[in-house]
């Protein structure tokens, strides 16, 4: 059996916001035969990390990948790596760079997923290191050049230091020191996919779809994602400065936040009068799926009739966690999401494997633009298998799987190895999941929903819903159906909702059933 193949088929026990499928010991890819004998112990690990990710590439992207391209971003990446003015990179030729320093120089062809390839990237890499400044080691030379290599295949895939790889883990376990974006990268610029909720960036004013400009007064526009990340991680108490712009503004505006220890309880739930229940997940982490269980059971016990479940600013998370999430609503059996890749092992189906507890109670679900990944999956599958009424706005449109892929010396690689869709088959890259009723993320008014009254199960009066239309909506329309009937009710008391809205009839004149 090929490496790759044990790879993936051992999928389910990893890290990242799909999945993960992540190498055994010992199963490490096949490394092309070393072109020279290196001098050092950093550039023998130096050389040794190239390979590695260089066939993890190769082996396990989602199409065929442009090595072309990945090379020539990471030639260029050494030459700014070496110091200012030190090395020069040029391309002489699609093929072929020419790189002096010191009055010396050297070619290096670059022809695509070829040996000769990564031998003149190695040659490269040696001429770049003899004339780099002096204290620049082989191994913090490579870490640039491979940061650009694997960036250069896509916006979400990354080269990770060791101390970026054991960041990634915190963050799986919903423990990290920072400030709580979540961000993403598009044509170069860096994009907040949310602000996670009581985080210092979500207490700053930082929204969705901002770009993040500059971080500690350095433009991070063009930059490797991973690198613009460890600028803004810090220890907790230290500040860190963002220039942000958003739609409208002429230039960016200085956010400052100082740094916390981010512990995200990624489960949070309300009891309205009337018996409407309320989970908020802000992410997928190690414990999701087991804290909504638990919440449900409370919710239940309290006597509740209907559920709004709340994916808003939802960046995603663990694809496991998202689907034993989903598998609470749906039959035995139900498909939840499907992966598509370029090899026929990275095609995998995810069903639910028992009965969900909360299966005929009538189901809203709230999304916006900041549900990315796992949320969509989740919100995707309830909304193809009827099982719930999905209001709001288009979310993020992250379809594609990440697998966390770990090399040698505690570094890792997060690479692009597949597309999900829903079970209905749609794609969500770029695309997003649409609402079934478009309700735009602005204030409401009054508050239309009291909290209920405390009782043994639910102890605590729990806060109204304030000003959120979106929530504000929902509600309605589960107080439209009564805490019965099937998705065409819930569809017919949306086209209610939508109508008197329209018509400017505020909803507190209109009697809830």
């Amino acid at each position: 059996m090929r490496p790759y193949a044990r790879t993936v088929r051992r999928l389910l026990g990893a890290l990242a916001l799909a999945a993960a499928f992540a190498l055994p010991p010992g199963a490490r890819a096949a490394l092309p035969a070393a072109s020279f004998v290196p001098s050092s112990q950093d550039e023998t690990a130096a050389l040794l990390l190239l390979r590695e990710t260089v066939t993890l590439i190769e082996e396990s992207y989602v199409t065929l990948p442009d090595m072309r391209k990945a090379y020539a971003e990471g030639l260029a990446a050494l030459g700014r790596a070496a110091g200012k003015g030190r090395v020069e990179v040029a391309r002489t030729d699609p093929r072929t760079f020419r790189l002096r320093a010191g009055g010396e120089e050297m070619e290096a062809r670059i022809e695509s997923g070829t040996r000769a390839s990564l031998a003149g990237f190695e040659r490269a890499y040696r001429f770049v290191l003899a004339h780099a400044s002096p204290g620049d080691g082989g191994l913090e030379l490579m870490y640039e050049a491979l940061g650009a290599v694997v960036s250069a295949l896509d916006s979400y895939s990354a080269f990770m230091r060791p101390e970026r790889f054991r960041a990634l883990q915190e963050e799986t376990s919903g423990r990290y020191g920072g400030i709580g974006l979540t961000i993403s990268q598009k044509d170069g610029k860096l994009i907040v996919v949310s602000p996670l909720e009581d985080t210092p960036a979500s207490r700053a004013g930082i929204e969705p779809g901002d770009e993040i400009a500059v971080v500690d007064g350095e433009p991070v526009a063009g930059r490797p994602l991973a690198a613009a990340v460890r600028r803004m991680r810090g220890p907790p108490g230290s500040e860190v400065r963002l220039g942000v712009l958003r739609a409208g503004w002429s230039a960016p505006r200085e956010f400052a936040l100082t740094r916390a220890l981010i512990h995200i309880k990624s489960v949070k739930a309300r009891l309205f009068e009337g018996g409407w229940g309320y989970v908020r997940l802000s992410a997928f982490h190690e414990e999701t799926s087991q804290e909504l269980q638990r919440v449900l059971a409370r919710l239940r016990a309290a006597g509740a009739k209907g559920l709004v479940l709340d994916l808003r600013n939802n960046p995603g998370g663990l694809l496991i966690q998202a689907v034993r999430s989903a598998e609470q609503f749906l039959p035995e059996g139900s498909m939840v999401v499907f992966t598509r890749g370029r090899h026929r092992a990275q095609a995998m189906h995810f069903r639910t494997h028992a009965d969900g507890r909360w299966l005929r109670q009538p189901m809203v679900v709230l999304i916006n633009r900041g549900s990315a990944s796992a949320s969509e999956i989740v919100a995707g599958a309830l909304q193809d298998l009827d099982r719930a009424l999905v209001i709001g706005r288009t979310t993020f449109g992250k379809g594609s799987v990440q697998t966390i892929l770990p090399i040698s010396h505690g570094a890792g690689i997060r690479l692009t190895t597949a597309k999900y869709y829903t079970p209905l088959g749609r794609e969500i890259e770029r695309k997003g999941v649409p609402p079934d009723l478009e309700v735009a993320d602005r204030p409401a008014g009054p508050p239309r929903g009291a909290p209920a009254a405390p009782s043994p199960a639910w102890p605590e009066p729990r806060p109204a819903a304030g000003d959120d239309l979106s929530l504000d909506t929902a509600l309605e329309v589960l107080r439209e159906v009564g805490g019965g009937g099937d998705m065409e009710s819930l569809r017919l008391a949306a086209l209610r909702v939508r109508a008197r809205r329209t018509e400017g009839v505020p909803q507190a004149d209109v009697p809830a059933r």
